[in-house]
């Protein structure tokens, strides 16, 4: 009920508002002026417009259109309000996505840094993590992520443990859960590999065909 008296309420706004708006009112002003003119002094109306009719149709038709153009406003208020809150909601939505590819590249450029201070002792999926990527909002900004990541030269985070044991759409809740299991430090070391295979019996995927690259992927957590 609320929003929709605040709907009629931005209605009425629109209406009260630009030229139309403006010539409406001065209609109003001008009739209601002399309504009252012709109330307290009816001799002056008598003596200069003998004929009555005459006298109330100079007030009646700048009431008369004064409100017509109100009425008119009101009634095609809709669309221009619809437009003024759709372009409302195009620009936060802008600022959102501005912000959202802030925080993506932002995360890519600390997962980078960390690669290139440490080339040889980290993996990729390492520097992601201490880079804070279970921070992200969704699959779709850590696939961002991880791309830019693979574009820079490194390989990709996920790499020898999706898509057999961490899926695509995996990806974000597996961060998080690395991130605040207990005795999980996925920042370093092979736990992430494990939590990986774990991860994989705990959702009731099947063991992938060719697993060569999981395999190669454990012996360089351990060679690091």
């Amino acid at each position: 009920m609320r929003s929709f008296l605040t709907y009629l309420s931005e209605r009425c706004k629109w209406a009260s508002k630009g030229t139309g708006a403006v010539c409406g009112w001065v209609s109003l002003i001008v009739g209601a002026t002399l309504a009252v003119l012709l109330w307290f002094y009816p001799r002056w109306f008598h003596d200069h417009i003998s004929d009555r009719m005459n006298a109330c149709v100079l007030v009646m038709v700048p009431l008369l259109a004064g409100a017509s153009l109100f009425l008119v406003r009101w009634f095609v208020s809709p669309y221009p309000i619809y437009m003024q809150v759709r372009r409302t909601l195009d620009t936060l939505t802008d600022t959102k996505k501005e912000e959202r590819a802030k925080v993506v590249h932002g995360c890519f450029e600390r997962s980078a840094a960390i690669l290139k201070q440490h080339p040889s002792v980290l993996l990729s999926f390492h520097a992601l993590s201490r880079a804070e990527g279970h921070r992200l909002e969704s699959n779709q900004e850590v696939a961002e992520v991880c791309d830019l990541i693979q574009e820079a030269g490194y390989d990709h985070p996920f790499e020898g443990i999706s898509p057999g044991y961490v899926p695509e759409t995996d990806w974000l809740p597996f961060l998080k859960y690395v991130r605040h299991a207990p005795n999980i430090n996925p920042e370093e070391g092979k736990d992430y590999v494990d939590a990986a295979d774990r991860w994989r019996q705990d959702h009731g995927y099947p063991l992938p065909p060719d697993d060569a690259d999981f395999v190669s992927l454990v012996e360089r957590t351990l060679l690091r």
